[in-house]
């Protein structure tokens, strides 16, 4: 986090789409959103429901946009897209949702930068 600790310094924002094509493959399209998430140079993490990343909130909400925009690019007729964001306080050390409850080395979740 930066110097100010404010809670949008950093955030968690996992993000589904939902493409809807004419015809084709609808994973195939959603692949192409997450290599666009893949190539941002954000930590993140693929699920088999959504995908989740760590970062500036403006940062990672642009690629969520450019994650849509790959869905047309790759033939999709609409998108729906689902976002979930996650920030905190630095008093937000012991609750539910802290990073690192629960993570170790062994269920490490985040692909690095």
């Amino acid at each position: 986090m930066s110097e100010s600790n404010t809670p949008y310094d950093e955030v968690f924002l996992a993000f589904q789409v939902i493409p809807r094509l004419k015809e084709g493959n609808n994973f195939e399209v959603v692949d192409k959103a997450i290599a666009v998430v893949k190539a941002a140079g954000v930590s993140f993490q693929v699920g088999a429901m959504e995908t989740t990343m760590k970062g500036e909130l403006n940062q990672l909400l642009d690629i969520v946009k450019a994650a849509q925009q790959a869905c047309y690019d790759a033939g999709a007729l609409e998108v729906i897209t689902n976002i979930k964001i996650h920030s905190k306080t630095p008093a937000a050390t012991d609750t539910f949702c802290t990073y690192d409850r629960g993570v170790t080395a062994a269920n490490h979740m985040f692909v690095d930068k």
